[in-house]
């Protein structure tokens, strides 16, 4: 029990330093320590380590089953790469098993957790998350109005990179793309566009003045358009016309959201590859044409071409190779294309299994969450399909941080009430069973 208090407190703990990151981030880069500068992925595997003492006493055969499929798959990547430099290789080896192990941790620490405890741990996630965003929100407000007195702060030049500085600072047409307390625009967009959603989604699980409730919403819609992070407001778009078709449509909804969610993957699909999108819109905004999809068109195009055998297409073009984010891969006799979506992410390192193999695993939660919306407290099934369908091919969820870790845990938290009803379920009809064989007796 002491270890199981002590995980799950320090799961609240890393979500909430995750919502301070470029802070963090910051502080490393000044210090120059590459300990501080791990600071996620030792907690992570501090979290793993901590959940595997608490279930190693009644270990569960299908945990066995998924540690051994982490392992053979590993080792089976690592094997297929032998040939990329073993820096590079296991870089990327760091920041996609570091998330899947997240996973892992997250769910065989909640699972622990008796009925009552989850229902105490979900409200404090719920105050920590409200209270890190709405931080966030005011600063993102401020960045935006003060941009000059915050890059003197700082001490930064125009659009210095976060490997240089621990913050990414973007500006287009003059105006910073602000990131909150993070360390860069893009996750900034995405944790407002989720704000918004959770404080819409538990307005009726957890108690709120009105008039606070509805100053949030406006000022996480406010935030999220000053990062101008574009996919985010489309995403704000895409939810509030799913809430409009349940609300008028509800016997259909899911038919509708079904088809739109279809339609809006289709149209990123094609904006990404084809260049008709990209007529359209450049009539009217070239300089959104050219900078959010022309660009990633380029990038999108350079990857798959450099895909010339089947095993590069099913496997991709090897781990590591692509990706300017991070390690400086020009060290070691690489030039490395941007991989800027999820989509080309995945396709450039694990092929188009890979990208098959995360959208079936994406669609199976989003499809279980819908199932059961009372399990999905925060509403994280939107952000399922906002991921699928409008981030997929525009935004890397994988190398999103924190978002992807918020949003991990967030879905976790229907399975595992899931798996509590299925254990109380199973109780009840062992009692029926033994009080039937006791009356035959």
């Amino acid at each position: 029990m002491l270890n199981n208090r002590i995980s799950s407190k320090l799961l609240l703990l890393f979500i909430s330093l995750s919502m301070l990151t470029g802070v963090i981030a910051r502080i490393s880069t000044i210090m120059n320590n590459p300990i501080v500068k791990l600071w996620k992925e030792f907690f992570i595997i501090g979290l793993l380590c901590l959940a595997i003492l608490v279930i190693l006493p009644k270990i569960r055969i299908h945990t066995l089953f998924l540690f051994l499929a982490v392992c053979l798959t590993t080792v089976s990547l690592i094997y297929m790469n032998l040939d990329i430099n073993l820096t590079v290789l296991f870089y990327q080896l760091k920041l996609d098993l570091i998330l899947f192990l997240f996973i892992i941790a997250v769910y065989e620490n909640l699972l622990t957790l008796e009925k009552d405890a989850l229902e105490n741990y979900i409200k404090k996630l719920f105050k920590i998350f409200i209270l890190f965003t709405t931080i966030n929100a005011i600063v993102i407000v401020l960045e935006h109005f003060f941009s000059a007195q915050f890059m003197a702060m700082l001490g930064f030049k125009d659009e210095q990179w976060g490997a240089d500085t621990g913050i990414k600072i973007v500006s287009t047409d003059g105006v910073m793309r602000s990131p909150g307390l993070l360390t860069y625009f893009v996750p900034a967009g995405t944790l407002m566009l989720m704000a918004f959603i959770v404080t819409v989604e538990t307005r009726k699980l957890f108690k709120m003045r009105r008039r606070l409730r509805l100053i949030l919403l406006c000022l996480f819609t406010v935030s999220m358009v000053f990062t101008t992070y574009k996919t985010a407001i489309i995403g704000f778009i895409f939810y509030l016309t799913l809430k409009v078709i349940e609300f008028i449509f509800r016997k259909y909804a899911v038919v509708f959201s079904t088809f739109i969610t279809i339609g809006c993957f289709i149209i990123f699909f094609i904006s990404t590859h084809f260049m008709s999108i990209y007529y359209f819109v450049n009539k009217y905004s070239p300089s959104i044409a050219y900078n959010s999809i022309l660009i990633r068109i380029l990038q999108h195009h350079a990857i798959l071409d450099s895909m010339e055998t089947t095993k590069q297409v099913l496997f991709g073009v090897g781990m590591g190779l692509n990706g300017t984010f991070g390690l400086d891969k020009t060290a070691f006799n690489i030039n490395p294309l941007p991989t800027d979506s999820t989509y080309i992410y995945l396709a450039s390192n694990y092929g188009f299994l890979g990208v098959f193999v995360f959208l079936f695993i994406f669609i199976w939660v989003a499809v279980n969450l819908f199932k059961t919306p009372s399990f999905d407290v925060f509403g994280i099934r939107y952000i399922a399909i906002y991921t699928i369908s409008i981030e997929f091919f525009y935004n890397n969820f994988i190398s999103s941080f924190p978002t992807n870790i918020i949003a991990i845990t967030m879905m976790v938290i229907p399975f595992v009430k899931g798996c509590h009803v299925k254990a109380t379920e199973k109780k009840e009809k062992a009692r029926k069973r033994e009080l039937i064989n006791t009356r035959a007796v």
